[in-house]
């Protein structure tokens, strides 16, 4: 059996609620109705009972209508509501429809007669009313969910518009970048990266213009890794994902962007390989050492019994003494190479970092002063000990300052500096403001036998980067050509200082 339409009528006028009434018994036992004269008698009803819709009349003895409209409203008694007046009433009209009422009618035969036809028109309008109400609640609800992702995610999310401005930039972007969401948005990706460097603006231009190219296409470009300068100037490597953005219609309307930072993931994958070809060459070292080492100490002995000698002529003793020298270096290098292949076992102990440094550095003080180099040493504060072996630690920081003053001949600046890492590691950088390393041999400077001195044997750096592996501890470098390096160890922590 179907449920009937319950109806409650607020209606002063008698005659008109007999008219309405008769009008609902004419279209069938589907309609329970309740009549009430006022107000007053309207609330407790509408309180206690579950009514499908409210006939209102807009003059009740105890206030106006509307009034009474309002007051239920809110105190939160929702319910679809049909206003009647003398007449027809335009600016009464818009008034309720403000109220959220669906309908309104004047009081009229002609009314009455079409008031079913009114009543369901007035439920289905306010079923659609809360099914658009739910959809729009869910839609937002959706959308929060969705920005807050893109928000949180960890990757660095941007949008674009077909001119390759910005439109959108998560905190992961401002993370990863350096740039907050209002210094980037409406501009162009290349002028954000690269405000004061016209030539390297000009290449992401032509590398963004090829991407959008192939967006507009409908195409994505997918795992692209790209180099990029953050605000403060550190270089990172991402992995890129740029996708087409596209409108209810289907037309690509704009292009989304991820990116990845890889930096320290690439990083580590050269240290691999790094560390592979070190092992690779350590074995084909010690090798090659031991069978030059034995006829290199024969010809050195020959060289010395040649020496004493008295009837030398000066031409002789000066060949003799330039092959002595020689002889030397060849040991020198010998000496490296067997170092390098097989370094001396590590006696490790908690150590404070900045007494190493400062123990290096009392070594150096005759050379910083000969060479016009001032020296700023930035100690970090309550840093945890490392675990090291001291000795070797020295090795490895003399050869990177020392290699700091060779780079610096005209003078200059060495600064150190030594600060908290993640997980209470601790770091140490070592800066000068010399020639550079040129980009073509960046990569190369840890390769055994690589060297661009004259009197360098091309160890120094491979041997500290073998210590550095076994100390579980990592270096970084980064230089400008004609501005300086700068390279950063990377230490696991220890012990707190002080405790």
């Amino acid at each position: 059996m179907e449920r009937k339409i319950r109806i409650l009528v607020a209606e002063n006028d008698p005659a008109f609620a007999r008219m309405l009434d008769d009008s609902l018994k004419e279209s069938g036992g589907l309609y329970g109705v309740e009549k009430v004269s006022c107000g007053q008698d309207c609330l407790p009803r509408l309180q206690e009972k579950n009514f499908d819709i409210l006939l209102l009349d807009h003059d009740l003895p105890d206030g106006k209508g509307l009034t009474w409209l309002q007051r239920f409203n809110n105190l939160g008694i929702g319910i679809p509501t049909i206003f009647v007046t003398a007449k027809g009433d335009s600016r009464l009209a818009v008034e309720a429809m403000k109220e959220g009422v669906f309908d309104y009618i004047n009081r009229s035969a002609e009314c009455a007669k079409a008031f079913p036809f009114v009543v369901h028109r007035a439920i289905e309008g306010h079923s659609l009313m809360l099914e658009k109400v739910r959809l729009q609640k869910e839609l937002i609800e959706t959308k929060n969910f969705l920005e807050s992702v893109i928000e949180k995610a960890g990757d660095a999310i941007s949008v674009f518009d077909l001119g390759g401005k910005i439109l959108s930039w998560n905190e992961a972007a401002e993370r990863i970048y350096g740039f907050r969401k209002e210094e980037v948005l409406g501009k162009g990706f290349p002028a954000v990266l690269y405000p004061d460097d016209p030539q390297s603006r000009e290449e992401e231009e032509r590398f963004a213009d090829q991407c959008l190219a192939r967006v507009k296409q409908g195409e994505a470009v997918s795992n692209v890794e790209v180099r990029r300068k953050t605000k403060d100037g550190r270089e990172i490597i991402v992995r890129m994902t740029l996708s087409p953005l596209k409108d209810s219609e289907g037309k690509i309307i704009g292009a989304s962007r991820i990116c990845r930072d890889i930096t320290h993931l690439k990083k580590a994958e050269e240290r691999l390989i790094q560390a592979e070809r070190l092992s690779s060459l350590g074995e084909l070292s010690a090798g090659v050492a031991h069978e030059i080492r034995n006829p290199l100490a024969g010809i050195k002995i020959n060289t010395q019994v040649l020496s004493r000698k008295k009837d030398l002529t000066d031409t002789d003793r000066r060949i003799l003494e330039s092959t002595q020298e020689g002889i030397e270096k060849i040991q020198k290098i010998v000496d490296g190479m067997l170092h390098f292949a097989r370094p001396k076992p590590a006696h490790f102990q908690e150590e404070d970092i900045n007494e190493v440094i400062e123990k290096s550095l009392s070594v150096l003080q005759a050379k910083l002063r000969k060479g016009n180099i001032s020296l700023k040493f930035e100690k970090g504060e309550g840093l945890r000990r490392v675990r090291i072996d001291v000795h070797q630690i020295q090795q490895v920081l003399l050869n990177l300052l020392l290699n700091a003053i060779q780079a610096m001949e005209k003078g200059g600046t060495l600064t150190i500096r030594t600060f908290p890492e993640k997980e209470g590691g601790v770091g140490g950088r070592i800066q000068d403001t010399g020639v550079g390393i040129p980009p073509a041999n960046l990569k190369k400077i840890f390769d055994p036998f690589f060297t661009t001195k004259s009197e360098g044997t091309g160890l120094g750096l491979s041997i500290s980067l073998k210590i550095l592996d076994n100390h579980r501890a990592s270096l970084d470098v980064e230089s400008e050509e004609g501005k300086g390096s700068a390279f950063t160890l990377h230490f696991p922590g220890g012990e707190t200082l002080g405790i």
